[in-house]
């Protein structure tokens, strides 16, 4: 049986990138995509709409904030609907969101708690994180 998921992304002032964060996550995997607006003032908000997310606002700056919001929301769902894995990813695209079955994996088929990916870890191009 496929697992109850959660997508949460924390997202600031990310109109240019937020909708094809959206767009390519596995949408067969996830039960909602929320993108939680950390007092945005561009159009993050209405792009993240048009492409499918629920939006939430966070007014307090931060994004441990942003990612507390979208945690509450999912501890506020009725015990039917209540996710039982939360993914958080970022909304700037430095996340690649096709990637989410691979952090997931673990947890769906080894029974892992949880599973934090590194994009410090592996393969990078020369100079591609300072």
């Amino acid at each position: 049986m496929q697992p109850r998921i959660l997508v949460i992304i924390p997202a600031y002032n990310e109109a240019e990138s937020i909708g094809k964060v959206v767009a390519e996550i596995p949408k067969e995997l996830v039960q909602e995509i929320v993108v939680v607006s950390n007092r945005s003032t561009d159009a993050t908000e209405a792009n993240a709409r048009a492409a499918g997310a629920t939006v939430l606002r966070e007014d307090r700056r931060g994004y441990g904030h942003a990612c507390l919001c979208g945690i509450a929301y999912a501890a506020a769902k009725s015990p039917a609907d209540r996710p039982e894995i939360i993914v958080f990813i970022d909304g700037d695209h430095s996340d690649f969101p096709a990637e989410m079955p691979l952090v997931i994996a673990p947890i769906v088929e080894q029974g892992y708690d949880m599973v934090i990916g590194s994009r410090a870890l592996g393969d990078r191009e020369r100079g591609s994180m300072t």
